[in-house]
């Protein structure tokens, strides 16, 4: 169904944690298979995000080929790559729904880099198993394997705050990439501060832009939850809360930003919530 990049201008937008939570939300709610994948050269910090609920199965993978991106690069040279060898090497987040691929711990950035065309290769053999694949791509725009997976994707979901200096490099195109002209998006502000006169409401209309923006307001307890490696483990207890919770705003624009993800790219959302299954059942 389709792919889609998280991105910002520059670092210290929230894109990993946004990620994080919007996969952990689709892999809960949606019976999709889904794919999560951090592809950055020397960073893995999509994966410690997760750490408590990884399959411990799934940690017996590793191989003198390693793991992840890793592995799956090596069988790219030798032209091995099939249509469930992605699968194959993810990491079980939630079963038949959600799969962690992660990056690299053995290529430094530069032979990352250097492996890029590959790597988008990769993803596009994982189409072929995945309905939705999320990548917490680099920011910035220094990077041609980040250049590469913005220009494949069908969606950009650029991740913003309510810094100043980083919306006008944003909103004066000065930080784009030459892939992102042209391209679908979405602008999620993460962190965000509904009390601050930069609201998005206000950046906008500063701007003159008028397309709707999505929202992940700041929660200490989520932010807890990602250091402590259960973001999966919040998004659970965060589901059934109702609005008298301090955690309700946040899961509900969590909630929301998933839908709208999944609709941009052709997903039923109502036909695909786990509540479907049990009315067509």
């Amino acid at each position: 169904m389709g792919q889609i990049a998280f991105w910002s201008v520059g670092h210290g937008a929230g894109v990993t944690a946004s990620v994080a939570a919007v996969a952990s939300l689709i892999g809960s709610e949606y019976r999709i298979r889904t794919l999560v994948s951090q592809p950055q050269g020397e960073e893995n910090t999509l994966e410690r995000g997760f750490a408590r609920s990884i399959n411990t199965y799934s940690r017996n993978l590793s191989t003198e080929a390693g793991t992840g991106l890793d592995a799956l690069v090596r069988l790219a040279r030798s032209g091995k790559l099939e249509r469930e060898t992605v699968k194959n090497n993810a990491l079980l987040i939630e079963r038949d729904r959600l799969d962690l691929l992660s990056g690299s711990e053995r290529m430094n950035r530069l032979q990352f880099e250097n492996a890029g065309g590959l790597i988008g290769n990769i993803y596009a053999q994982a189409r072929g198993y995945y309905d939705c694949i999320l990548l917490d791509i680099r920011s910035g725009t220094d990077s041609p394997a980040a250049a590469q997976a913005l220009a494949d994707s069908d969606l950009v979901v650029v991740c913003l705050n309510q810094n100043a200096g980083m919306l006008e490099r944003y909103f004066d195109r000065s930080g784009w990439p030459a892939e992102l002209h042209g391209k679908k998006q979405l602008l999620l502000f993460s962190g965000y501060d509904p009390r601050s006169k930069y609201k998005a409401s206000n950046i906008l209309r500063k701007y003159g832009r008028r397309e709707p923006t999505l929202t992940l307001p700041y929660n200490s307890d989520f932010r807890d939850a990602v250091n402590d490696g259960d973001i999966k483990g919040f998004i659970a207890r965060s589901r059934p809360l109702d609005r008298r919770h301090d955690n309700y705003p946040f899961i509900t624009e969590v909630r929301r930003t998933a839908e709208k993800l999944l609709e941009e790219i052709g997903v039923n959302t109502r036909l695909k919530h786990v509540n479907a299954a049990k009315g067509a059942s």
